[in-house]
């Protein structure tokens, strides 16, 4: 018992002492969730800060809330644009994390970066679909490989490459059945 209470005082003394290390003005993204996934992105989000600061700008600009959920999926549209992240993503390892993190913020750029230049609503195919995946899993690739993301995971990635998985229309129904 006493093991286990200076486990849950270490866990939560980091997490304080990550946000202590940023002031007011930081721009990193919220994070919601249990004190287990705010830890696991926390380190995420460090990993990519300390290895990916091309990823990780991307992510302080166009991602302002990380969430646990029960699917992993980019919510640009949001205020803050929102990246919602199941546990299977977020546990998978720190730097499927990483690279999920950095993968969905691709997302929220190309829909953020359209509605910048354009008087219109975004069109779905500029930032969802197999042509955005694309996108997205060849960023998701380059920051793999500075992170150190293992090779199995590199693979697994490069054979996702191509968004095979993606549906251009994608509904809410096709969105609960996701098992990431």
């Amino acid at each position: 018992m006493v093991n286990k209470l200076r486990f849950l005082f270490l866990v939560g003394a980091l997490a304080l002492g990550l946000s202590a290390c940023h002031d007011e003005h930081s721009s990193e993204p919220e994070i919601m969730g249990s004190l287990r996934f705010s830890n696991q992105v926390h380190q995420a989000i460090l990993l990519l800060k300390t290895r990916d600061l091309d990823a990780y700008s991307i992510i302080t600009n166009y991602v302002g809330r990380i969430q646990e959920g029960t699917h992993s999926g980019m919510w640009a549209y949001r205020t803050p644009p929102t990246y919602e992240m199941s546990d299977d993503t977020a546990f998978y390892s720190l730097t499927w994390c990483a690279a999920t993190i950095a993968h969905d913020s691709f997302h929220s750029k190309l829909y953020l970066d359209y509605r910048k230049l354009h008087d219109e609503n975004v069109p779905d195919a500029v930032w969802t679909g197999t042509a955005a995946e694309q996108k997205c899993m060849k960023h998701q690739l380059e920051v793999m490989e500075r992170i150190g993301a293992t090779p199995s995971e590199i693979n697994y990635a490069k054979k996702q490459a191509d968004g095979h998985y993606a549906k251009d229309h994608e509904t809410w129904e096709d969105y609960d059945k996701r098992k990431w």
